[in-house]
Formats: structure tokens, C-alpha cells, sequence
């Protein structure tokens, strides 16, 4: 057995070894962009196309975004920069829910047809192979790709909304479904930045509806965009059970599987930090490119149990404890989820 092939090897071992804890999943920007769903780079553009600021306060502080966003900031940074007046943050929740509506219903529509596959719903079905009834995804994306791979796994998924079409909040416990007389195997989503089926009235009632192709009169999208007023929001329900909940869950995991996610979320990077360092959780991390957060966590917080795949040029470069800076080897895909699904099952 060569070098590379050692490598491989132990890839396999360790993604197997984090499989069988049953990971709590974390989903980031990066397993929502494989479907179709734009990214910031081009929610920004949706934003600086359709963006039309009020004379005074809205328009002075547009510019400001733009010119961080032409100078090169990301969108995140661009509006972190600028303390936007309420008008036009209302005006650029409003648009970003509407760019992320238009791809997620699409992508509704491939997935009823038949046309799009999930690796996630994969991965589900592999993980439910057990005499587990409950598997929990944390995800700061708006989109319903988790839901929509639980639908085509065969599972139920929960949100924290009962079940219907004019859906109000579970509150108190999460409510259990059963199926054929055994409790039903559920896929536990823990929106911490919202979602695009959430909404509120002009009275503050939460409520989840099916989205439509524009927003429906009378109530407001329930998500957190990128900004100053980002982690004041969050003080709010249904952002503040959300986030109990996936502190819950991500306390309790016993190992953790992030898929294209970033490392750059305070409401989830805690609890990932705590476990790993300190209690040496396993975690795997797959993505196309490693963010420097993800590789900064990588080297400062993630203990000595960990894997890490992201794709150099033709290869896939890896991390380990023992190549702590990264070992290519020459497989093209093994970063991908699918290839993931396929070492573990």
C-alpha cells in the first residue's frame, strides 16, 4: 500500500468513525449553492440591481454598501460596515427573501418532478439505518433544501411549526408524529437565521406559510440578513427558540458533519468550538474551498479528532492531525458529499 492510498485509508476510517456517532449535520451557504441557490457574491448583484434607497439617510448609507461591495468587501462585510437606517433594511430583507424564493422554488419544482437529487437525502437514509428516531440539522441558510432532501428521503421534517398550511409555532415541546403506531423517524431542522416559509403580521404573530412568488401582503419575511442589526434580531422568537434548540442539539453531538459551511456564525460556532476542543468531538468538514475561518478552526479549535476535504485544482486536499497544513492526493472528488456518502455506506 503506497503513501496516498494510506491516506485514503484513513480518510475513510475516521468519515466512518463520525458516521456511526450519528453527526448532528451542520449545512452552510455552500450545500445550498450545488442546488441552484444563489450565493453572496450574487446576492449581492440581486441586491445592487434592485436596491432603490429614499433620498437622505437610505441613499447615503446605499452608497456607502456599494462602494465597500466595488472596493471588494464581501457582502456581509459591506453591510457590517454601515449602520443602515430600518427603511432600507426592511427594503434589503425584503429583496434578499425575494432572490432566495425564486431559486428555492424552482428547485421545489425540480425536486417534485423528480429531476434533482439530494446527497443529503442519502445521507439520511444511511443515518436512519439505526434505532435512531431523530437526526438534527443546523443551518443558518433560509432555503429548504433540508427540508426539501428529508421529503425525498421519506422522512418527516420538523421546523418548529406545527403541522398545516397556516402553520403556528410548536411552543413548549417539539411535537412528536407517529407512524404506524412507532414513533416517526423526524428530520429536526434548526433554522438559526430563519426562513424563507416564515413570516409575521403587522401584529408580530409568527406564523409559517407556503412562499409564494412575491411576499404576501401584510407580513414580513422572518429572516436575519447580514448586517449591524443581525444579532439584535435574534433576541426575537422564532429566532431565539431556533437557537436554543440548536444549542441543544450541538451539546449534545456526538460528532459533527459540516457540509459547505463557512465558520463564520456566532450562533453556531460556540457550541462546535466547545465540543471539539475541549471534549475532542470528531468533525468532519467538507467543502469546495476551505474558508480561512474553517481553516483557522481547523488549526486553533477543532482538538485532535478531525477531517477536513476541499478541492485543489485536480486533487482533493486533506487535513489531519498528523498533515495539519494539508496533504493533496490525487482522488478529484473525494470532497464532495457524494463521495463522503460513498466511503461511509
Amino acid at each position: 500500500m503506497n503513501g496516498e492510498e494510506k491516506i485514503i485509508e484513513r480518510i475513510a476510517t475516521f468519515a466512518q468513525h463520525c458516521f456511526q456517532q450519528h453527526p448532528v449535520v451542520i449545512l452552510g451557504s455552500g450545500a445550498s449553492v450545488v442546488h441552484g441557490l444563489r450565493g453572496m457574491d450574487d446576492l449581492a448583484q440581486y441586491l445592487r440591481d434592485h436596491i432603490q434607497p429614499d433620498e437622505g439617510e437610505e441613499a447615503d448609507a446605499w452608497l456607502l454598501i456599494r462602494t465597500a461591495l466595488a472596493d471588494g468587501d464581501g457582502l456581509e462585510e459591506a453591510l457590517l460596515k454601515t449602520a443602515a437606517p430600518i427603511s432600507l433594511v426592511e427594503k434589503i430583507v425584503g429583496l434578499t427573501w425575494q432572490a432566495i424564493a425564486e431559486d428555492d422554488l424552482v428547485l421545489m419544482g425540480r425536486a417534485a418532478r423528480g429531476e434533482e437529487h439530494f446527497d443529503l437525502a442519502d445521507l439520511l437514509r444511511g443515518m436512519f439505518k439505526s434505532t435512531h428516531t431523530v437526526t438534527n440539522i443546523v443551518t443558518p441558510n433560509y432555503d429548504r433544501v433540508a427540508e426539501y432532501a428529508s421529503d425525498m428521503a421519506g422522512y418527516f421534517h420538523a421546523t418548529g411549526f406545527l403541522p398545516g398550511i397556516i402553520r403556528p409555532r410548536e411552543g413548549g415541546d417539539p411535537v412528536s408524529v407517529r407512524r404506524g403506531g412507532q414513533t416517526a423517524r423526524t428530520v429536526r431542522i434548526w433554522k438559526v437565521h430563519g426562513s424563507l416559509d416564515w413570516f409575521a403580521d403587522a401584529t408580530g404573530r409568527v406564523v409559517s406559510l407556503p412562499i409564494p412568488n412575491a411576499l404576501p401582503e401584510g407580513f414580513e419575511p422572518l429572516i436575519v440578513t447580514p448586517g449591524v442589526s443581525k444579532y439584535e434580531r435574534t433576541h426575537d422568537e422564532p429566532f431565539r427558540s431556533a437557537i436554543q434548540g440548536a444549542d441543544r442539539a450541538l451539546e449534545q453531538a456526538a460528532s459533527f458533519l459540516c457540509v459547505g459551511y463557512g465558520f463564520r456564525d456566532r450562533h453556531i460556532q460556540p457550541k462546535i468550538v466547545e465540543r471539539c476542543r475541549q471534549q475532542n468531538v470528531p468533525i468532519v468538514v467538507l467543502a469546495r474551498t476551505l474558508t480561512d475561518e474553517a481553516k483557522r478552526f481547523l488549526a486553533e479549535n477543532s482538538g485532535e479528532a478531525y477531517l477536513a476535504l476541499e478541492r485543489d485544482g485536480h486533487g482533493t486536499k486533506a487535513f489531519l492531525p498528523e498533515h495539519p497544513h494539508g496533504v493533496t492526493i490525487e482522488n478529484p472528488d473525494l470532497w464532495s458529499f457524494d463521495s463522503f456518502n460513498k466511503l461511509i455506506m
